[in-house]
């Protein structure tokens, strides 16, 4: 599995059941499947902003800690801070 791939998988595993949930509701079934789909047949720096999209979209609450490691992976990939941070529901503890 390419380097990218992982590091993308370890932060979307963690959250996945959240976001199919929050998806679901909304008449989305199966984003995480199609994510992973993007992700491992096209391109994993897509998969990952549309990954970032459908937390945003759908709410997703994260923990703080969560959200740092979203930043760090988001570095990798060469995003600004603001197109990983804004809007996504991070849970102040």
């Amino acid at each position: 599995m390419p380097v990218y791939e992982a590091l993308f998988w370890t932060q979307i595993r963690p959250v996945a059941d959240e976001l199919e949930q929050a998806a679901s509701k909304r008449s989305v079934p199966g984003v995480v499947h199609a994510l992973q789909q993007v992700v491992s047949e096209a391109c994993a720096d897509l998969g990952y902003r549309l990954f970032l999209r459908a937390m945003k979209a759908y709410s997703v609450e994260i923990s703080e800690e969560r959200g740092e490691k979203f930043l760090a992976l988001g570095e990798r990939f060469g995003y600004p801070e603001f197109l990983v941070d804004d809007n996504l529901n991070v849970r102040v503890d």
